[in-house]
C-alpha cells in the first residue's frame, strides 16, 4: 500500500491537532448542506461537547469550516475557505480511504516531545 502523500501529511501537521478535529471536518464532509451545533458533532464524533467547541473554533479560524457562534454554541458546516478547499478534499479522501493510516499519523504527530514542546512555546508567544 502507498504512504500518505506527503502534500497531505503536511497539511495534516499544520492543521489538524486531533482525531476528533480529523472527525468534524470528515462529519461536515460527507453531509455539506446540514448546519450542526457542536453538540450533534459532539454526539455523532463521541467527544464532549465543550471539546468539540473548542475544536470548531480552532478549525474555522484555520478557515477549514465556515461557522458562528449563535449564542453559547458554534453552529457550523463545510466550507473551507477556497484556496484552502482543494487540500481539504484530498485530506478528507486520504481519510475515507485510509483511516488507519491517517489516525496513526495524527497520534505520532501528538506524541512527538519536541513538538509538544516547541508548540507550548509557540502558544505562549500568541497568547500574550
Amino acid at each position: 500500500m502507498e504512504p500518505i502523500p506527503e502534500d497531505v501529511r503536511q497539511f495534516l501537521d499544520r492543521s489538524i491537532e486531533s482525531i476528533d478535529q480529523l472527525e468534524v471536518l470528515r462529519v461536515l464532509g460527507d453531509d455539506r448542506e446540514t448546519e450542526w451545533t457542536a453538540g450533534q458533532l459532539g454526539e455523532v464524533v463521541q467527544a464532549d461537547p465543550a471539546a468539540v467547541s473548542g475544536h470548531v473554533a480552532a478549525l474555522h479560524a484555520r478557515g477549514l469550516l465556515t461557522a458562528e457562534k449563535k449564542g453559547t454554541d458554534w453552529v457550523c458546516r463545510y466550507g473551507p475557505r477556497a484556496d484552502l478547499e482543494p487540500q481539504v478534499v484530498r485530506l478528507l479522501q486520504c481519510y475515507r480511504e485510509r483511516p488507519v493510516s491517517m489516525i496513526k499519523l495524527v497520534y505520532a504527530r501528538a506524541n512527538d516531545p519536541l513538538r509538544s514542546f516547541a508548540d507550548a512555546f509557540r502558544l505562549r508567544g500568541e497568547g500574550g
